[in-house]
């Protein structure tokens, strides 16, 4: 075979790794699409059928609205992962963005923030969509009654820590828990949401590593390099605007 007859390496989408995470993505896509257009095309013919009927009707009109909503997020998420949403990186306090991060999580969750205060560079909206989106995962876990959430700085490193005490993934399991639309034992389907996680670590220069917490849950640590200045003071507390696509 010449040299012009190889077959490519090392580009992306044609390694067989590549193609794998693109076929999962794809059918996981289609899935979820199919799901939503069955819901709008089902609740469109039965409010049709009952124009007569205004309690009905709006019944069948606000499932349609809804199944729409939940179109447009995942179409959002997808955008977030292409690269749509425009990166703008500050200096950010960890522990104001953890504490705002966790402020949808229903689940008790303990706090070990570290004395530190450290400065990491992330885009405000992102970081806090993504950490709140593991956070959330973590507490959606039936048999999960508590978090904890730890940072602290290692050197030239930031670790944030989060744990739960639910059931355990077993090497399998934590070996998919970040692909998109994968399903762990025990635990909800991820969507996109954990897939963000990843994406944000390695945008920033950190990593996301997953394993099991003793004597049973789950644990998370997400590494990122210490910002060379100071947060900037205003911090995530702002309001975040709601972004579409």
């Amino acid at each position: 075979m010449s040299e012009g007859d190889r077959p490519p390496e090392g580009r992306g989408i044609l390694h067989p790794e590549g193609m794998r995470a693109a076929r999962d993505l794809a059918a996981g896509v289609a899935h979820e699409v199919n799901n939503v257009l069955g819901v709008i095309i089902g609740n469109a013919h039965l409010a049709k059928k009952n124009l007569a009927n205004p309690a009905s009707l709006e019944r069948y009109l606000g499932e349609l609205r809804d199944a729409a909503e939940e179109g447009r997020e995942l179409m959002r998420h997808l955008a977030i992962l292409a690269g749509g949403h425009p990166i703008r990186p500050r200096t950010l306090s960890l522990n104001d963005l953890v504490k705002h991060s966790l402020s949808g999580v229903e689940k008790p969750t303990e706090l070990d923030l570290s004395a530190e205060d450290p400065a990491v560079e992330l885009d405000v909206w992102l970081a806090q969509d993504a950490l709140g989106s593991l956070a959330r995962f973590m507490a959606a876990t039936n048999s999960v009654s508590s978090l904890r959430v730890v940072t602290r700085v290692v050197g030239g490193a930031v670790a944030l820590t989060l744990e739960d005490d639910g059931s355990s993934l077993d090497d399998g399991e934590l070996s998919k828990l970040f692909a998109p639309f994968s399903k762990a034992d025990r635990r909800p389907k991820t969507g996109v949401d954990l897939t963000k996680v990843v994406d944000l670590a390695s945008r920033f220069g950190g990593c996301v590593a997953a394993g099991t917490r003793e004597p049973n849950g789950l644990r998370v640590v997400v590494t990122l390099p210490v910002a060379s200045r100071v947060p900037s003071g205003n911090g995530p507390g702002m309001s975040l605007p709601k972004k579409g696509v």
